[in-house]
C-alpha cells in the first residue's frame, strides 16, 4: 500500500473518531426541545389556575404534603370517610382531603356546595357547613374531632388520641 493511501486511511479514521466523540458534546449540550419547555409551561400553568385565588400558586402542593404528614395519625381512610359523609348526606362526593381542621384531625370531604367534616379517629360525621358560609360563632360549638393535632415550634407534630 501507497504511503499517501495509508496516510489518508489514518486521517479517515482520526476525522471519523473525532467526528462522534464531537457529536457526543454537541448532542448532550443541546437546550430542551421546544415540546419539553411548553410542557413544562402547561405544568406551571395548571399549578397555577389549580391555586385558589389568594395568589400562592403552590396550594395544592402545601396541601398534599400536608396531607402525607396527618395520613399516619388518621385511623380510617379517605374511602371510609367519603362512605360516611355520602350516607349521611345521601349524596356523592366529588372530594376528600384529610386536614388539620383548627386542631382537629378531619377528613373535608366536597359534596355539592358542602363541606363534610369526618372525624379522621373513629369515622363519624362531625358537621357541614356550606361553602360561603363560615360562622366563627359556630366555631366555639363544633364537636372536636377524637384526634387532635398541634403544630410545635420545631415543626414537628404532637397528637393527643383521645381514648387509646
Amino acid at each position: 500500500m501507497k504511503t499517501s493511501t495509508k496516510i489518508i486511511l489514518a486521517v479517515a479514521f482520526v476525522g471519523t473518531l473525532g467526528f462522534a466523540g464531537l457529536s457526543r458534546v454537541v448532542g448532550a449540550k443541546q437546550p430542551q426541545s421546544p415540546v419539553a419547555v411548553v410542557h413544562q409551561h402547561h405544568i406551571a400553568t395548571q399549578v397555577a389556575q389549580a391555586s385558589d385565588g389568594d395568589g400562592e400558586t403552590n396550594d395544592d402542593v402545601q396541601e398534599q404534603q400536608e396531607a402525607a404528614k396527618l395520613q399516619p395519625l388518621a385511623k380510617i381512610t379517605a374511602k371510609q370517610a367519603q362512605q360516611a359523609a355520602e350516607a349521611s348526606t345521601g349524596a356523592k362526593a366529588s372530594s376528600v382531603k384529610l386536614e388539620n381542621d383548627d386542631g382537629n384531625l378531619v377528613y373535608s370531604v366536597k359534596i355539592g356546595q358542602q363541606d363534610v367534616k369526618v372525624d379522621a379517629g373513629n369515622g363519624k360525621v362531625l358537621y357541614a357547613e356550606n361553602d360561603n358560609q363560615e360562622d366563627e360563632k359556630n366555631q366555639a360549638i363544633r364537636p372536636k374531632s377524637s384526634i387532635q393535632v398541634s403544630e410545635t415550634d420545631d415543626g414537628e407534630r404532637e397528637t393527643n388520641d383521645d381514648g387509646k
